[in-house]
């Protein structure tokens, strides 16, 4: 989201000037105007601008499900001398869980991660939407639920037992979830969490997946499953 943190004044102001026909209330159109006063930054007006986005932030300010946003909802979520961000994220997921389960997939996921990182991951070589989904993963179900995105971006996590902790890296790296860590998987994400260099070649690389796997492959089939990892 944008950096801004407006005063409850701001916000007032900016939903009244949205609020032209004067009922308390703003619809989809009004509730971008009344963002784009509160946000002002690029940022801001690319989350307006984004479709998928604001319909999944609209949902989640809407606490009464009326389609309709009023002052009241506005202000529980900013308004104050500092955003309550975690209790934005928290409508961020109200507002992109769209089928009500309880849980988001990766694609009500995507605009999420999308606006978290601020617009400042737009490399095609960064993390995938899927290597967020295994992190926040705790239970390996393939499902995200709210608590399990709270644990990923608000540190609300409990304690991990180490072995929790070591199955969820595990993950990170078993793209496929076949149960096995793979030497192209492996360097995948090395790759992704910038751990290769550009400058590197294949034989460069080719080493240091072999180095990752030596001692550990006690099979010797070229790939790591879970104990060997």
């Amino acid at each position: 989201m944008a950096s801004d943190k407006p005063t409850k004044e701001e916000v007032e102001n900016a939903f009244a000037k949205a609020d032209k026909d004067g009922n308390g209330k703003l619809t989809m159109s009004d509730f971008k105007v009344c963002l784009l006063e509160v946000m002002k930054d690029e940022n801001g007006r690319e989350m307006v601008d984004n479709e998928d986005m604001m319909e999944m932030v609209m949902n989640g300010f809407d606490a009464d499900g009326d389609k309709m946003v009023s002052l009241d909802e506005l202000l529980k979520v900013i308004g104050d001398k500092k955003i309550d961000e975690k209790l934005m994220f928290k409508t961020m997921i109200k507002g992109a869980d769209k089928d009500g389960n309880g849980f988001l997939s990766a694609a009500e996921f995507k605009p999420i991660l999308e606006a978290m990182m601020d617009g400042e991951d737009d490399d095609e070589d960064g993390p995938p939407i899927e290597f967020f989904m295994n992190m926040a993963d705790s239970n390996s179900d393939q499902k995200l639920s709210v608590q399990e995105l709270l644990n990923l971006f608000t540190g609300e996590a409990e304690e991990k037992d180490p072995k929790e902790e070591m199955k969820s890296m595990f993950r990170l790296y078993d793209t496929d979830a076949d149960g096995m860590i793979s030497k192209k998987e492996i360097l995948g994400f090395m790759k992704m969490m910038g751990m290769v260099d550009e400058d590197d070649t294949r034989a460069d690389m080719r080493m240091i997946v072999n180095m990752f796997m030596a001692g550990s492959d006690e099979d010797g089939d070229g790939k790591l499953n879970y104990e060997e990892f």
